[in-house]
């Protein structure tokens, strides 16, 4: 995968839960709109859901952009969860620790809904989990931006039978920005679904293996 600039201008100031719905292009443009509040100084503390950050995207964008590489990824404070148990202890027990500590600009997630799917958790630990990280969020955002790349899961919403089927729309109501991606060819197009509408296509040159998360 190969980029050159920002797909997207962030407005500014941005508050509140800014969700990126769609195409798995999602958790690299997430994280390349990070380099927004990376570029002025400001930290960002990144919880991947996905195995999804790619620090060799960010060095690459970085240096695009005329931005210290080593700045830029020192900034970058990461934790990744590998199950919904995990994600739940760092939304709920560790991340408010992070936000004291390093006074982050923003909050990153790639993948927040990923763990929640897995068909090995039942049903109602898993809505029990979204309550709590969905409680959460509602409690940071309004002070501190939260940026969610969520892409479409492999059985979309409306095929699932039980409240996992829910999950999508009610993050939907949680969010102030929502912007979805869609791939068309070698090309992605952006479009913002809240506040406002607007549109935008990003060049984006794929890899053979059409997936953004890494392999263990």
């Amino acid at each position: 995968m190969a980029v050159s600039r920002l797909p997207i201008p962030l407005p500014q100031p941005l508050g509140g839960l800014v969700l990126f719905t769609g195409d798995e292009s999602v958790l690299p443009l997430s994280q390349l709109l990070c380099l927004q509040y990376l570029g002025r100084g400001e930290p960002v503390v990144l919880v991947d859901g996905a195995n999804a950050f790619n620090p060799y995207l960010l060095s690459d964008a970085a240096r695009a952009e005329g931005l210290d590489l080593r700045r830029v990824l020192d900034a970058v404070h990461l934790s990744r969860a590998y199950t919904c148990h995990q994600l739940e202890a760092l939304f709920t027990e560790h991340l408010p620790q992070a936000i004291a500590a390093f006074r982050p600009g923003a909050i990153l997630c790639l993948g927040l809904l990923d763990l929640l799917y897995d068909e090995d958790v039942p049903v109602t630990e898993a809505s029990r989990i979204f309550r709590r990280l969905a409680s959460a969020i509602a409690e940071m955002a309004p002070r501190l931006p939260i940026l969610a790349a969520c892409p479409d899961p492999a059985l979309p919403d409306r095929d699932r039978p039980d409240a996992r089927g829910t999950f999508g729309d009610r993050l939907r109501g949680l969010a102030s920005w929502h912007f979805t991606a869609r791939p068309d060819g070698g090309r992605v197009w952006i479009a913002r679904e809240r506040p406002d509408p607007a549109r935008w296509e990003w060049a984006l040159r794929l890899g053979p293996d059409r997936t953004f998360r890494r392999r263990p």
